[in-house]
């Protein structure tokens, strides 16, 4: 069940991923966890230990996480018309509830990516959503959600940390918050990965790179589909950086 809906939400493959990441957690006896692209929060609400952080660039989403860990009950009926106008009126709402709206009430969970509605009249999206939240916000509420770009952290704070990278993926349907420059972002990995544990979900990554987990995956994420698979299979992998 999808919690946060978010672009590229990795809830359909947490439950692999998240052993393999707190395996290293147990193993190795750390005491703190690190997500800079929390997104929706669908790996860090399943993974245990004694200080978790998720960052996010996008304030109205990290406003609407931090709200969440506070108990926040959402709203359980919500129209179109009140949809559209919070679209176009974002200031005049708290950012919590813009994250909300644009998240959880929007078509793929693509930021005010169009109103969610059911034409058949079997489902009730809104709540549907708040029952997801309600779901969620038990699983996060002692994480520490900051709103900041990756690069900007203090890296001589992160050490004998575990790290996930769930960037936005090369060549995929763009997010809300603009380009991404991904050169910098591998050697950030690199960086980081001297006094760190590091994994990153992608596609593909430099050579340097090692993959230590895999599975094909059904998306939607991809803008430019392959003509020639017709079903959008993607191979969705781990990677940690092969330290020499």
């Amino acid at each position: 069940m999808i919690k946060i809906r978010y672009v590229g939400s990795k809830n359909k493959i947490s439950k692999e991923i998240a052993p393999i990441i707190q395996k290293y957690i147990d193993d190795n006896n750390i005491k703190t966890y690190f997500e800079p692209f929390v997104g929706g929060a669908n790996m860090i609400d399943k993974i245990k230990c004694d200080r978790r952080i998720g960052n996010d660039i996008n304030e109205y989403l990290i406003a609407l996480l931090n709200k969440m860990s506070e108990g926040w009950q959402p709203p359980v009926v919500f129209t179109e018309k009140q949809y559209k106008d919070i679209k176009k009126n974002k200031s005049n709402y708290p950012n919590y509830l813009v994250g909300y709206v644009g998240f959880q009430l929007s078509f793929g969970g693509k930021f005010f990516g169009g109103y969610r509605r059911d034409h058949i009249g079997k489902r009730n999206y809104i709540m549907e959503a708040y029952k997801n939240t309600i779901e969620q916000e038990s699983k996060i509420k002692d994480v520490k959600f900051i709103c900041d770009d990756y690069l900007t952290l203090n890296e001589t704070k992160m050490k004998n940390w575990v790290i996930y990278c769930d960037p936005p993926y090369q060549n995929t349907t763009k997010y809300s918050t603009g380009g991404f420059e991904y050169d910098v972002f591998w050697q950030w990995v690199r960086d980081t990965s001297k006094n760190n544990f590091v994994f990153v979900s992608e596609y593909n990554a430099p050579k340097d790179f090692k993959c230590i987990w895999s599975k094909e995956c059904k998306t939607l994420l991809d803008s430019n589909k392959d003509t020639d698979d017709k079903n959008n299979i993607r191979i969705e992998k781990l990677f940690t950086y092969a330290i020499k």
